[in-house]
């Protein structure tokens, strides 16, 4: 009876058995649920005196929980979004113990009446064709170490593809030197184990052809100067400080998510319609790819006002304009 009351094993099931073989859930998100309790229970051990291995699952009170999301927001410093993250992953537990244990379902309830606080959403950072080209120009392609780095943004911008598809991708994945008409093309692994194909731009095929040169179909395609597979900080590592050395770029935050706003803004410029942008990207809903078409909006806004500004003036005054009153008047 008292197994079924501690936290540890509950726990265990659900980031083990429950996310990953019941709802095969990405690995990124276990790792966020995982953090999420990484944080929660020594707080909450620190606020009744209770070692974290001795922890009740009902010791997850609802007020400890608003205590915890009061002071990531205040003390750690993290956004809206971020405490909405780590609500999320809390009430996902709640409602998986409750699954098991019908006795606990006046506890989940408490715990899912907590609500989400309403973020602003986060303005979309994208870079220019102009920057983004300077941005692969930064690696050094006389050396074998910048010639990977190259490869390696080019593809990031080639594809759109998240970070986790890059680190992943293997030999086997790519398609490069075929005959005739047929473009080169790489089979990418998404959210969900969902699986799409991305055409390669020349530049990119030569680019991942010279830098598989003598590997094995499933080794990584993607090695750092350790002749490692690239980990997810080496990426951003790489993406910041080559955008660093970029003059336009040095003040601002760019990630290897911004190069992926990059990649669909340049392809709705070039006219690829919404549905396609969405299945390059692996974006599951048309809504989630709708706000690069709002982005594209504020471009056309721009230009109009722009030519509005430039419009001819009326050679004479609006007071001057005698029938206007009548003209008001008739409609």
């Amino acid at each position: 009876m008292r197994d079924t009351c501690m936290l540890g094993p509950w726990l265990r099931r659900f980031l083990v058995d429950y996310i990953v073989t019941e709802r095969r859930l990405a690995r990124n998100t276990q790792k966020s649920y995982r953090d999420t309790f990484t944080l929660l229970l020594p707080f909450i051990s620190a606020k009744i005196r209770k070692p974290a291995d001795r922890l009740d699952v009902e010791d997850i009170a609802p007020t400890h929980v608003l205590q915890f999301l009061a002071h990531i927001e205040e003390n750690r410093g993290c956004s809206v979004q971020t405490r909405n993250q780590r609500l999320t992953a809390i009430r996902s537990f709640a409602r998986f113990v409750a699954s098991r244990d019908p006795a606990r379902l006046a506890w989940c309830a408490q715990i899912r009446a907590i609500t989400t606080k309403k973020a602003a959403p986060q303005p979309i950072t994208w870079m220019t064709r102009n920057e983004m080209e300077a941005l692969l120009a930064v690696p050094d392609r006389r050396t074998p170490r910048g010639r990977a780095e190259y490869a390696l943004l080019l593809f990031l911008y080639n594809t759109g593809a998240r970070v986790s598809e890059a680190t992943r991708l293997q030999v086997s994945d790519l398609q490069i030197g075929r005959h005739g008409d047929n473009h080169a093309l790489v089979t990418l692994c998404g959210k969900g184990d969902k699986i799409r194909q991305c055409p390669l731009w020349p530049r990119t095929e030569n680019a991942l052809g010279e830098l598989i040169q003598r590997r094995a179909n499933g080794d990584p395609v993607f090695l750092s100067r350790h002749r490692k597979r690239y980990t997810r900080f080496g990426v951003y590592r790489l993406v910041e400080r080559c955008a660093a050395r970029v003059p336009t770029l040095a003040a601002r935050s760019i990630t290897p998510h911004v190069i992926r706003h990059t990649s669909a803004c340049h392809l709705l410029q070039a006219g690829v319609d919404l549905n396609t942008i969405r299945a390059w990207l692996g974006h599951v809903s048309l809504e989630t790819t709708n706000i690069y078409a709002e982005i594209d909006l504020e471009i056309k806004a721009k230009a109009m006002a722009l030519c509005d500004a430039a419009a001819s003036r009326p050679d004479r005054p609006w007071k001057e304009d005698k029938g206007v009153m009548a003209f008001l008047n008739a409609i």
